[in-house]
């Protein structure tokens, strides 16, 4: 099993709701006590995960998480000033 990057989408109850990065129609759902407190939506996590959907090991890419939230922020004002 290897580690594979995702980013957070929603949380649903209990759940986090994780979409792999590399292919956004995968998702993932997992028990939001077995991710660290005070991620957000959108964060970016790389995580190894096995079949049943438990996290074996994790590790949250702040840097990366903001370098995307700031591409995001970037292409919506380029949109808002075409408009």
């Amino acid at each position: 099993m290897r580690r594979k990057i995702y980013t957070i989408d929603r949380f649903e109850k209990d759940l986090a709701v994780l979409l792999l990065r590399e292919d956004e129609t995968v998702q993932v759902n997992v028990l939001r006590s077995e991710l660290p407190k005070g991620l957000e939506i959108g964060s970016l996590l790389e995580a190894e995960i096995d079949s049943e959907g438990h996290v074996l090991l994790y590790r949250v890419l702040d840097n990366e998480t903001a370098i995307v939230r700031q591409s995001v922020r970037k292409l919506l004002d380029k949109i808002v000033r075409k408009n």
